[in-house]
């Protein structure tokens, strides 16, 4: 019961944030959800791929549904969407195969130096709002997306984190970045679950309830309260400032980089 309410409130808090800064909140549902696979006795082989694929199968409806309240908005850049798509997409097919091949504890370190990394790098956005970049050629965005696309499928996130400050750094508004990213955390999501499903299948110790890596069980916690979230979320982004929860969203990172290090190094 404890590890259920656990992730209905994860759930509830993801969906929020998936709205608020366009992320998927697969940040938040990786760490909750290895925690709890680990309480339940899934073995720690296999325990980030879980954590890390079922996340993904919750940011695909939760994205899809944030996406939408952005669009109505007018705050989605289809047209970097379209650049970015068809690379992303082949990011995730490679990820995929990472992830196969991989053992937990590789899963695990490459999370935190992501983790670590980002956190950082929003500590450091935050403190100097106002530098901006002109906007790329088409073949740095497709680059960046086919990078994206490859992290955030070994990370179980929508790429939202990625997209926004990409978006952000290099002179779009604040909200046109977070509507994208919105968007773009469903076309990550999708072929990373197919992915997902394919190197799990068949894997020993899985737990009932499971197809391939996506614990069917584990989304079923996670799913209602995180749809029911992601339109406050939307809400709430139009009208307050970030730097507050970009800071909190940093430090949070940042400590989840270091629990997965000494998860690997202890």
């Amino acid at each position: 019961m404890i590890s259920a309410l656990a992730l209905i409130l994860c759930g509830a808090f993801g969906g929020f944030m998936a709205g608020l800064l366009g992320i998927g909140g697969g940040a938040l549902m990786v760490p909750a959800l290895y925690e709890v696979f680990g309480f339940l006795g899934v073995g720690e082989d296999i325990r980030t791929h879980m954590a890390v694929a079922t996340s993904l199968s919750v940011i695909l409806p939760t994205g899809l549904l944030s996406a939408w309240g952005h669009h109505k908005k007018g705050t989605v850049a289809w047209d970097v969407v379209k650049v970015m798509g068809p690379m992303i997409v082949l990011g995730v097919a490679l990820g995929a195969l990472i992830a196969k091949v991989a053992d937990g504890s590789q899963l695990r370190v490459l999370y935190a130096s992501i983790a670590i990394f980002v956190g950082c790098f929003l500590l450091w956005s935050r403190q100097y709002p106002d530098i901006r970049l002109s906007w790329p050629s088409d073949l740095v965005v497709r680059a960046y997306a086919l990078m994206t696309g490859l992290l955030s499928t070994l990370m179980g996130i929508g790429g939202g984190t990625f997209t926004a400050s990409f978006m952000s750094i290099c002179g779009r508004s604040m909200h046109a970045a977070v509507g994208t990213a919105a968007a773009i955390g469903p076309i990550i999501a999708l072929p990373a679950i197919i992915g997902f499903i394919w190197a799990g299948w068949g894997e020993p110790g899985l737990p009932p309830g499971s197809a391939g890596y996506v614990s069917l069980v584990g989304a079923a916690l996670l799913l209602p309260s995180s749809l029911l979230m992601a339109p406050v979320g939307v809400k709430v982004a139009h009208l307050t400032s970030r730097s507050r929860l970009t800071l909190l969203f940093a430090i949070f990172l940042l400590s989840i980089g270091a629990r997965f290090i000494l998860s690997v190094i202890v």
